[in-house]
């Protein structure tokens, strides 16, 4: 067996045992910053005279090992305890450690296996959002592992140089087991690293996993052993008012004084983010959810939805060493489009209305090789109605204090109403009109491979939206087409998803299946 290159302490229970926590057994807040490997170029230790900052802190990088030819990933699920700034122990659950897991790193054209152990003492699962996967691998909620089993899937990767992220799936736990802190990136890779993109893990390239989180002074929330959310909680999506970056509380950490690469997932269980710098520079967006688009495009917000992710270009490098540039969410800016109508208002908090901190640079010494924009990427065919065997409505609602898809809910994994269990044929593209009649914004994620938005309430998508997408933000009143070739081999064994990535939602019952035959 020949093993991969891969940063010290990636096997399990990295993030608790090799961050020095494993005598007190918490995991502190920064952490990740000590783990594994000290980035090559980052400045180290705390600030000082020479206005220096510690590393930006990241999750493991996991190359995975090569045995026979396969990418072997070996992941446990495991219970931990983490202290997000309250000063006491929060129960948390990980992977391969306390509190989320390792960016796992695979290339275009190469296969890959991934197995996962669960430690828990509950059935749970791994999903690969964003991953195109066989039916039977996808890790959604017909793949339970039981505690104490290992689980395993090995396919081909064969889709464009992307961010994907994984996370739990479990029938009616997704959105519990995923704020209890399981989840994790995938970097999905060309054989090549690219020549004019920042891609030195940890240093220019950058992963960042938004999270949100209600924390109690005694370290418990909402999903804590005892606790229920409140019914406000589960219709507007269970939100927080402390903001975690790959996991800590007012996340701060160095970059180069040069262009450097953020990999952005929302991994929040409901909050969308409107994110901008505090000085309002302009930076480029170089990719949605599935890829690259046909050109970076410049600007000074992204929108961000449960589920989203974009890759995006910051130029530092006409900023003083030891500025400070925070990163913000403006999302005063665009509640009045996510949240209409008394019930959009009342499923509102208060950080929807206003503009808040996210997360802090601090601009370190130049690169050793700085980097220029690129200017344009690998061109996008785009598709058309036309290319569709069939249209299929979707549909989503609230009311009577639940949601709803296509009026109905999915409640258990059998039987399911047919309106929300689709039979689509292998290779088939088909137009899907998504309507949205509630009062609050819902983002649809369709599990397997990426769509096209063809057009929302009939105008073309903006450039953001021009690109692949498996996650797509629907307004209030809103209808999106979408445009989705659903390839691979058929399977009336297993199906896979489309839902509501408000998590709370999903478990409600605002979740589908489809299966290829």
């Amino acid at each position: 067996m020949s093993r991969a290159p891969r940063s010290p302490g990636l096997g399990r229970r990295t993030f608790l045992h090799g961050c020095g926590a494993a005598g007190a057994g918490l995991l502190l807040p920064g952490a990740f910053a000590g783990c594994g490997d000290t980035p090559a170029g980052a400045a180290d230790g705390g600030v000082d005279a020479d206005d220096r900052a510690p590393p930006w802190p990241v999750p493991p990088l996991d190359d995975g090992e090569v045995a026979g030819g396969v990418r072997v990933f070996r992941l446990e699920l495991q219970p931990g305890a983490v202290d997000l700034g309250a000063g006491a122990a929060t129960a948390s659950y990980g992977v391969n450690g306390a509190y989320l897991g390792p960016t796992l790193r695979v290339r275009r054209g190469e296969r890959v296996r991934l197995e996962v152990t669960n430690s828990l003492a509950e059935p749970s699962t791994l999903h690969w959002h964003g991953m195109a996967v066989p039916a039977r691998g996808d890790g959604g909620p017909y793949q339970s592992i039981a505690a104490g089993a290992t689980w395993s899937t090995e396919f081909e990767v064969d889709q464009r140089a992307m961010t994907a992220w994984y996370h739990p799936h479990q029938m009616h736990e997704t959105a519990r087991q995923v704020y209890m802190g399981m989840a994790g990136l995938i970097y999905v890779e060309e054989p090549t690293p690219p020549a004019d993109l920042p891609s030195t893990y940890g240093v220019d390239d950058l992963p960042l996993v938004i999270q949100d989180r209600r924390i109690a002074a005694d370290g418990t929330h909402p999903y804590s052993a005892g606790n229920t959310p409140a019914m406000h909680d589960l219709m507007a999506g269970l939100k927080g008012e402390l903001m975690l970056v790959n996991g800590v509380p007012a996340a701060r950490g160095a970059v180069p004084r040069g262009l450097v690469r953020l990999r952005v997932l929302n991994g929040s269980n409901a909050r969308t983010y409107h994110l901008g710098f505090a000085d309002d520079r302009s930076f480029l967006q170089i990719a949605s959810d599935g890829g690259r688009l046909a050109a970076p495009l410049p600007t000074t917000r992204v929108l961000l939805a449960p589920g989203e992710r974009a890759e995006l270009l910051v130029d530092f490098s006409a900023d003083a060493a030891g500025t400070s540039v925070g990163l913000r969410s403006y999302s005063g800016e665009v509640y009045p489009t996510l949240f209409t109508g008394m019930m959009g208002a009342n499923l509102a908090d208060a950080l929807d209305r206003t503009t808040f901190d996210v997360a802090t640079f601090v601009v370190g010494p130049p690169p050793a090789a700085p980097f220029a924009p690129p200017t344009a990427f690998e061109p996008i065919v785009r598709g058309s109605a036309s290319d569709a065997a069939r249209t299929r409505d979707v549909t989503l609602s609230m009311g009577m204090g639940s949601v709803f898809l296509n009026g109905t809910r999915m409640t258990a994994l059998e039987p399911v109403p047919a309106a929300i269990s689709f039979q689509i044929p292998a290779g088939d593209t088909e137009l899907w009109v998504v309507t949205n009649t509630s009062g609050m914004a819902h983002p649809l994620h369709v599990h397997n491979q990426p769509f096209q938005v063809l057009d929302l309430d009939g105008a073309p998508p903006p450039p953001s939206l021009a690109g692949w997408k498996d996650t797509v933000l629907v307004a209030p009143g809103q209808v999106v087409r979408l445009l989705i070739s659903f390839a691979g081999a058929p399977d009336t064994e297993y199906p896979y998803m489309f839902h509501c990535h408000i998590l709370e939602h999903e478990d409600h019952g605002m979740m589908g299946r489809f299966f290829l035959v």
